[in-house]
């Protein structure tokens, strides 16, 4: 592979990683402005329990970065209503249900 080959490959993979950078920081945006400008949302919002992306991460306690890999990955599973990615708090539950830490026997006697 040439040089020019691998600087161009290289630089696409930086602006790849800019623009999802880009696209969570729009979403971030986008949710930020819906929830400001209608205080009864979450109330309305309650009969289907859809979480925003910062809501996802304020249940679980992590970052965003790790919340969107485990998106992508179909880890936790979503929806794309327009340019929002939402998680049903349910589907959240059972992803966490379905990946419960259950230490073997050996592991409990170790500790």
């Amino acid at each position: 592979m040439t040089d020019e080959l691998k600087q161009l490959r290289k630089t696409f993979e930086a602006l790849r990683q800019a623009l999802e950078a880009a696209e969570s920081a729009l979403i971030e945006f986008e949710e930020s402005l819906e929830s400001s400008s209608t205080p009864d949302r979450s109330q309305a919002r309650r009969g289907l329990d859809l979480l925003s992306i910062p809501e996802v991460c304020k249940e679980l306690g992590m970052g965003k970065s790790w919340v969107y890999q485990r998106i992508r990955s179909g880890e936790i599973p979503s929806v794309k209503l327009g340019h929002n990615i939402k998680v049903r708090r349910k589907a959240l539950e059972e992803c966490l249900e379905s990946n419960a830490y259950r230490p073997s026997k050996d592991a409990l006697l170790k500790g």
